[in-house]
């Protein structure tokens, strides 16, 4: 295996340590306790955030997935700028990027010589260009990572689902793992079959994803052509074993993973579900770090109705805390608009944020405490005293002999000091060791507990109110093994100015208060009105019965008069129950409410996942005084759910300010 030199030497300090201090006579480090990581975790972890960028046709077409019949001639951004999109990551502190080389829809942003569905046959620099090229080439300028996804499901191409496909799925990773030099990580969603226009023929086609893709021989062409980089999903099963890559969802699609959060699985289960993502197994035997996704918009790709839904600063800096602070990596989603580059309202967002991070850990108030622990491991001050724990270097560890594993450590401030986040950190090459840990400060005259965690692996992060003291106590409350804490933190996080976005385009929704609802399955335990009531969090159901299909189901609004109409936005229930979102649909007109035609049929992707407003737009205005959806399927269960209902009139145009 081929590794930076100091990944190597930070990888084997603790066994470099334990032979110095050995030959000296002096007392041993700690042994590893379970698994840890390997030196291309390692990286990874202290890279803590990094940056998606969902680029392609679905960003011209305005959706979310792409349904595979896309034409190449879709994809034709006027005047791209991945410098642009790169350096405004990097504002925000994050350290690589990862491009949406292939999405579901299959089509490819560089010139694949495997398939014709790819930047060479798109009008776009008159089918010379590379996106993955011109994102690499910024990447590599800015001193940033880069890295590629690859969607294994691929909803155009004529052999998915048989064996041709996954040859070719691999040859694509082999050019991605070559042509454009490191790869820091690999991401392999985990959307696989389904639906699509496979080789021009509208199908379905159905896959077990631990089997299909050959994951073991995908996982050695990228050791062989990239030992550094890291897989992302990608688990394959062989006989009552479990093989995890290097790192794995966090959980879910807001960037947050679960609390606590251990970086370890189980091999021997089988299955996992939302709650082993978002929380890891604390027994487990592989390392398998958490990744939070989520995008900076409510979409993953661009859309201009969303433009002044930018998430703030302040909700950035919250789902930060709840993702490197619980440690975990985040990898926050920043999509390019049809011009090829971010929308101001993105970049604006993402400088304050990288502002607001630099200020708030720019002084570590504990770095001039004076530390006194109960237990030093084998009194060896200089080697494995608190002092590590404000040395700025996060791979020293204070640690305790064997036999202690409820040790404590105050700091003395000298003299009242205010703080309103605290860190701490774990050594993790000898695993994450610690259970429970609590922080403590003088207050009134005793000691007053104010934090408590399970978990701290790579880092943990709390945010407080801010409070005054003169000294603060760090506890370990539970450890299985004595403890190896490699840095403690107490900063003082500053007011995020308010955050101001630019108005671009507004979309005008109808008005509700005359509008007349039914449905072809009425629930007499629920009013359907809680579908027009403005409140997103309460939400319809219709009456299906176990047992018994209940879809497809129908809602019909009676607007009341004819009116000319733009399109429909449909909300899902938010408590992340999938019972009833609907995620195929059919929409009708009607004049009269007697004859109807077909204005939109589709899908809403990744609503599962995403539950975020879903908006079909028509081509043009249509007249009609009611509307029908139809859910011709649902993500589970046999009704349907709706939060809320709307019909959009027209869109007008709002002057910047």
């Amino acid at each position: 295996m081929i590794m930076k030199p100091n990944s190597l030497i930070q990888y084997l300090a603790p066994l470099l340590l334990s032979l110095t201090t050995m030959a000296a006579g002096a007392t041993v480090p700690p042994k590893p306790f379970g698994p840890v990581p390997n030196p291309r975790q390692l990286n990874w972890h202290e890279m803590e955030m990094y940056a998606f960028a969902h680029f392609g046709p679905d960003t011209f077409n305005d959706v979310e997935w792409g349904s595979g019949a896309e034409k190449e001639t879709d994809f034709n951004p006027t005047d791209l700028n991945a410098q642009q999109i790169v350096h405004a990551a990097k504002t925000a502190g994050l350290k690589g990027l990862i491009l949406t080389a292939k999405h579901h829809d299959g089509f490819c942003l560089w010139p694949s010589k495997y398939t014709e569905h790819c930047v060479k046959n798109s009008p776009w620099k008159n089918g010379k260009g590379d996106v993955v090229r011109e994102f690499s080439d910024a990447c590599r300028k800015e001193g940033m990572k880069f890295g590629v996804y690859l969607s294994p499901w691929d909803r155009n191409y004529a052999e998915y689902g048989r064996p041709g496909y996954v040859e070719y799925y691999k040859n694509q990773i082999r050019e991605l793992l070559t042509n454009y030099g490191p790869i820091f990580e690999m991401w392999f969603d985990g959307a696989n079959g389904g639906d699509g226009f496979y080789g021009g023929q509208k199908g379905t086609r159905k896959v077990d994803y631990n089997t299909y893709y050959d994951w073991k021989g995908i996982r050695d062409i990228i050791r062989e052509l990239q030992p550094n980089c890291v897989v992302w999903c990608g688990q394959y099963r062989e006989g009552d074993t479990m093989f995890y890559a290097d790192c794995r969802w966090g959980g879910s699609e807001g960037g947050n993973v679960g609390d606590p959060c251990w970086n370890t699985l189980d091999s021997k289960k089988l299955k996992c579900d939302v709650p082993d993502w978002l929380q890891g197994h604390r027994s487990g035997d592989v390392w398998c770090g958490a990744e939070g996704d989520v995008s900076i918009r409510p979409g993953w790709f661009y859309h201009s109705r969303q433009d002044e839904k930018v998430k703030s600063p302040e909700k950035l800096m919250n789902i930060y805390l709840s993702c490197v602070g619980r440690g975990a990596n985040l990898i926050l989603n920043l999509p390019p608009d049809r011009r090829g580059q971010l929308h101001n309202n993105d970049v604006e967002s993402l400088k304050q944020f990288g502002d607001h991070l630099q200020k708030t850990f720019a002084k570590n108030i504990a770095s001039n405490a004076r530390l006194k622990a109960s237990n030093i491991r084998g009194g060896e001050t200089a080697l494995y005293g608190p002092q590590k724990l404000i040395d700025k270097d996060q791979w020293s560890a204070w640690t305790t002999d064997d036999d202690v594993k409820n040790p404590e450590v105050v700091l003395d401030l000298k003299g009242e000091k205010s703080f309103n986040l605290i860190r701490l950190r774990e050594d993790i090459r000898l695993g994450q060791r610690v259970e429970g840990v609590a922080v403590d400060a003088w207050l009134e005259g005793q000691w007053k507990e104010i934090v408590t965690a399970q978990s701290v692996g790579a880092n943990r992060l709390w945010r407080i109110p801010e409070i005054k003291t003169t000294k603060v106590r760090l506890r370990v409350t539970k450890s299985p093994v004595c403890p190896a804490l490699s840095d403690f933190g107490l900063f003082l996080e500053p007011v995020l100015p308010p955050w101001n976005y630019i108005e671009t385009t507004r979309i005008k929704l109808a008005d509700r208060s005359k509008w007349k609802i039914s449905s072809s399955f009425d629930n007499p335990e629920i009013s359907v009105n809680r579908t027009i009531d403005g409140d997103p969090n309460t939400f319809w159901q219709s009456s299906g019965k176990i047992g018994a299909s209940g879809i497809p189901a129908s809602m019909t609004i009676d607007l009341g008069e004819v009116k000319q109409i733009g399109g429909m936005t449909y909300l899902t229930r938010q408590d992340k129950v999938p019972n009833g979102m609907i995620d195929k649909y059919r929409i009708e007109l009607s004049t009269d409410g007697k004859s109807w035609s077909e204005a939109a049929t589709g899908e809403f992707a990744n609503i599962e996942a995403n539950p975020i407003e879903q908006r079909v737009q028509f081509k043009t205005g249509l007249k009609a005084r009611y509307l029908r959806l139809t859910a011709l399927h649902v993500v589970a269960s046999n009704f349907i759910a709706v939060a809320e209902l709307n019909v959009i009139e027209y869109t007008i145009n709002v002057q910047n300010k």
